[in-house]
């Protein structure tokens, strides 16, 4: 959904389905990479998946990097002070 929304902003339609057919190919590359948290490896398998759909490059790789700021980079800065206030507390 997120991908479907960096697309849209760059004015670009997508029918869900495809974007479950990318994401799931490049979910696949990444899988078989041996990176740390699939990084590069995720962005680089969903432009080259949206480029051999159809998707012009020039609005898949802003669209790719909106959906993996918003799905792997930015949690973690949340996540931090959440598991410290957590440990505080002896929760975790």
């Amino acid at each position: 959904m997120v991908l479907g929304a960096g697309l849209h902003a760059y004015g670009v339609s997508v029918p869900l389905s495809q974007l479950v057919v990318i994401n799931s190919l490049a979910g696949i590359l990444t899988s078989l990479a041996p990176v740390p948290g699939g990084m590069g490896v995720m962005e680089a398998g969903l432009v080259a998946a949206m480029t051999a759909a159809g998707i012009p490059t020039d609005a898949s790789i802003p669209a790719v990097l909106i959906s993996r700021m918003c799905t792997a980079y930015l949690p973690p800065i949340w996540g931090y002070p959440c598991l410290v206030r957590l440990r505080k507390h002896s929760y975790v």
